[in-house]
């Protein structure tokens, strides 16, 4: 019997079904909303940004092509379970400090911005793969170049 990873890669690469290669999850912080970014696998992707004070949610579409899956997938497929991803503790400022972790394939990362320096079990290729795929991560959010600002509404 197939696991789930491997039924979920060969759902994923059937020709012509779109379904959710990963979701991006950003904490927010004092000055910005957290948010979660959905990606496609044609490429096309929908931001949720939620200012949870305000139980506001605010959605954008991007079109399908926007985002250069083939990197993601091909480390994602590597990397297998995210949440075997070398993370550990970073200090931050409290108060504009953020998060960034990926699920993939029912699993979630700990926080890409705190990827180890080194591997347990000194496994370079998992470090290798977890670097670029924090690179490939920020390289996205930047891409998409959407508003994450806090916005209080008027009462």
């Amino acid at each position: 019997m197939p696991t789930v990873l491997e039924q979920f890669n060969e759902q994923e690469t059937q020709p012509g079904v779109v379904g959710v290669l990963a979701t991006i999850m950003q904490s927010g912080c004092t000055n910005t909303c957290g948010y979660n970014v959905e990606i496609l696998t044609d490429g096309s992707a929908t931001v949720a940004t939620i200012a949870t004070t305000h139980s506001l949610v605010t959605t954008q579409q991007f079109p399908a092509g926007t985002i250069d899956t083939q990197p993601l997938q091909e480390l994602l497929t590597e990397i297998g379970d995210v949440s075997k991803i070398p993370t550990g503790f970073q200090p931050k400022p409290v108060s504009f400090a953020t998060t960034t972790k990926i699920a993939y394939a029912g699993n979630t990362s700990g926080d890409l911005q705190c990827v180890e320096q080194s591997a347990p079990g000194g496994d370079q290729t998992l470090l290798h793969e977890s670097e670029h795929l924090a690179r490939l991560v920020l390289a996205i959010l930047v891409q998409l170049k959407f508003d994450d600002r806090l916005i209080i509404p008027n009462k």
